[in-house]
């Protein structure tokens, strides 16, 4: 008896070359980011669609440094606002993630992937 064994295909994401794209963060918020040459720019939300938390980012990357402020806005309940720099990874590159490196006004977020619906080789925390 010959058993054939059914053709698996997984979803292989790619990273992006730049900050541009949707990212997940281990607050689990998403985060709509536009780079534009070395501006940043980003709409978070956390997943209740904002009710909980909806921030804005301004910055400026230099390097691998991105050096900016956040602030809350009304769509969410908290309201808040502050510094916020984050370091970039770049592999073979593609920025990878994103993590905080200092931070001020008690923003959550520490670490952001590009979201991807491989939950094996890419997942999301």
């Amino acid at each position: 008896m010959i058993c054939a064994m059914p053709n698996r295909t997984l979803a292989l994401c790619v990273a992006p070359r730049d900050l541009n794209g949707i990212w997940r963060a281990n607050d689990g918020g998403t985060y709509y980011v536009r780079q534009i040459g070395n501006d940043v720019w980003w709409v978070g939300m956390s997943s209740d669609n904002g009710k909980t938390w909806t921030n804005v980012f301004k910055g400026v990357k230099k390097g691998n440094t991105v050096t900016g402020q956040w602030a809350d806005v009304p769509r969410g309940r908290i309201k808040s606002g502050g510094i916020l720099n984050l370091t970039v990874k770049v592999t073979n590159q593609s920025v990878s993630e994103f993590t905080r490196s200092a931070v001020s006004g008690g923003f959550g977020g520490s670490r952001w992937l590009p979201t991807c619906d491989d939950t094996i080789l890419n997942p999301v925390p």
